[in-house]
């Protein structure tokens, strides 16, 4: 049975390369400061400038001060004060600058010279001895300033390793915080996205089974009336409303185009005889008003009749008197206008936006998901037209479908 493999890691798509870049930066971040930080710190410390050791001044000076108190000393034992003076000498190898860091430089601070001290040494008078210690003297404070320097170059080293990690701290919290942040933000958008999807697929097959459900009463009707008509005509006139609803029912069923039909809506206008649109809808209660001529508009026939039939049962569900659809001619500023007109409790004016919001029943002991009209104005945008509600003299509703002049 064969297996999937997982694709290695320099196989990952760059997407994934930008995301692992993008986690690792506060890392890579942070650890580029710290280094900038101690580099300076850690040459200070273990460089070849550090000379921290002063015993090498220091104890030069005290064996120094001590021989020079011995020398001066009344009877002070002549094997004594050479043995003293070895071990002074021993203090001062041929290479001075091995046991005494950085002497140049603490010469030159002091004004003297190390090598002296030998010589004065061999001359073996209080005077030569006093010499020599004024320049052990001086180059022992020459070393402890420059170790003073070196303290304070130290701490104002260490004191900017501490702001530096603060500062890491600050720009890794921020930069991690900030990726948490897009992160949950873009997961908060996918949510919201799958969310508005099946929103939108839920309020397709709702809008699907409201649509299918007016051709199948059609086709109902028509059948039921079928059986009980002798009339050749009236039988004819029968079986092309049948005709119709059954194609109504073949279109409006095929469920891989919800999308296309119900959420991202297209319109496939062609120049569409809209007086023989509206009169097909004429029944007992619905009258129509046309003109005499044919008025051609371009237009999605499919699209403008269901517009037409969302209407028109509305208008019948909310009012039991006669129903009337209108077509007027285009102006000059605006192109054909198709009104359904009913004589019921009519609606208020607050309410004649709120009427297209989907789900939205104003009525409810009126059968219906409050889905004519959103799906009408949808509908209508999709073919460049604007749906308006207005008063009807003597109470009612009048709806109107008015289309854009071309371009």
């Amino acid at each position: 049975m064969p297996t999937s493999k997982r694709p290695p890691l320099w196989d990952l798509s760059q997407q994934s390369r930008m995301n692992l870049l993008t986690a690792l930066l506060p890392m890579l971040l942070s650890g580029v400061l710290i280094v900038a930080a101690f580099l300076p710190a850690h040459q200070t410390l273990s460089g070849a400038d550090q000379a921290w050791n002063t015993r090498s001044y220091s104890d030069l000076e005290t064996q120094l001060a001590q021989y020079a108190v011995l020398e001066a000393t009344p009877g002070a034992s002549p094997l004594t004060l050479k043995v003293q003076k070895a071990n002074l000498l021993q203090l001062l190898p041929d290479d001075l600058s091995t046991q005494f860091p950085h002497l140049a430089d603490r010469e030159s601070e002091a004004g003297v010279n190390l090598s002296r001290v030998e010589t004065l040494l061999a001359q073996a008078t209080p005077g030569a001895t006093k010499q020599a210690l004024e320049i052990t003297s001086a180059l022992n404070e020459a070393n402890t300033r420059h170790q003073e320097e070196l303290r304070l170059e130290l701490q104002r080293r260490l004191q900017r390793i501490e702001s530096t990690i603060l500062l890491v701290g600050l720009i890794s919290g921020l930069l991690g915080s900030t990726l948490i942040l897009g992160a949950l933000n873009r997961a908060g958008h996918e949510r919201s996205a799958r969310e508005r999807s099946e929103l939108q697929q839920r309020e397709a097959l709702g809008m699907a089974a409201h649509e299918l459900r007016r051709p199948m009463q059609a086709l109902l009707l028509a059948t039921e009336a079928l059986r009980h008509t002798d009339n050749i005509r009236a039988r004819e006139k029968l079986l092309r409303g049948i005709e119709d609803a059954a194609e109504q029912l073949a279109s409006r069923s095929e469920l891989e185009h919800l999308d296309a039909r119900y959420v991202q809506m297209t319109a496939t206008p062609a120049p569409t005889d809209l007086t023989t649109l509206v009169a097909r809808h004429e029944s007992l209660r619905v009258r129509v008003r046309r003109p005499p001529t044919p008025l051609l508009w371009m237009v999605d026939a499919t699209q403008v009749q269901q517009i037409i039939e969302n209407l028109v049962e509305n208008a019948i569900k909310y009012s039991s008197g006669p129903i009337t659809i209108t077509l007027d001619p285009p102006t000059t500023t605006w192109g054909p206008t198709i009104r359904v007109t009913d004589h019921g409790p009519g609606l208020h004016p607050s309410l004649r936006e709120q009427v297209f919001q989907s789900g939205t029943r104003l009525a409810t002991h009126v059968p219906g998901r409050g889905l004519g009209l959103p799906l009408a104005r949808r509908l209508a945008q999709v073919n460049r037209a604007e749906i308006t509600l207005h008063d009807t003299p003597g109470g009612g509703l009048d709806v109107r479908v008015t289309f854009h002049l071309p371009d």
